[in-house]
């Protein structure tokens, strides 16, 4: 039996899919429009034995710099956590955040200042994001609001 890429709108879409061994794009629709802007890193979520990696992806610089490495998205106990891999790498710049996109950046999903300029972090999703609308994972510089990298996701 094969599979074919599947384009899906929701995290529930995705894991059902997922759970049945289908193959799966991450696909969706635009996120919420308000504005949340983090101050302070959240505590690093941890994982648990037994996550599941769902979707990964490559970073790709922007604006100049140079963002290397792997993003991922791990479901760990409940949460959903954003994880940047130990390949992961940022050149630096002022304010670097880390948030969701789907074909562009999207504001609202700021989950936490760049802990690092190199090497494994992980972000936990805020409550009510729903995983199913992102696409990509962002590095952003909030202070003078552009992209610094990303990582489009894929399904895995």
């Amino acid at each position: 039996m094969t599979t074919r890429p599947v384009f899906i709108t929701t995290r529930r879409q995705a894991l059902g899919l997922l759970a049945v061994g289908g193959t799966a794009t991450l696909a969706g629709c635009a996120a919420d429009s308000g504005t949340t802007v983090a101050s302070a890193p959240a505590p690093a979520p941890t994982i648990a034995a037994g996550a599941r990696t769902t979707a990964r992806g490559v970073f790709e610089g922007r604006s100049d710099h140079v963002t290397t490495g792997h993003a991922s998205v791990i479901f760990s106990q409940g949460e959903v956590i954003i994880a940047l891999e130990d390949d992961f790498t940022f050149d630096g710049a002022p304010d670097p955040k880390v948030g969701l996109g789907n074909g562009g950046f999207d504001p609202a999903t700021i989950l936490s200042p760049l802990r690092s300029n190199a090497g494994a972090q992980t972000y936990a999703l805020k409550a009510g994001l729903d995983i199913g609308k992102y696409n990509e994972v962002w590095i952003w510089c909030e202070k003078f609001n552009v992209p610094l990298g990303v990582a489009p996701l894929v399904l895995t």
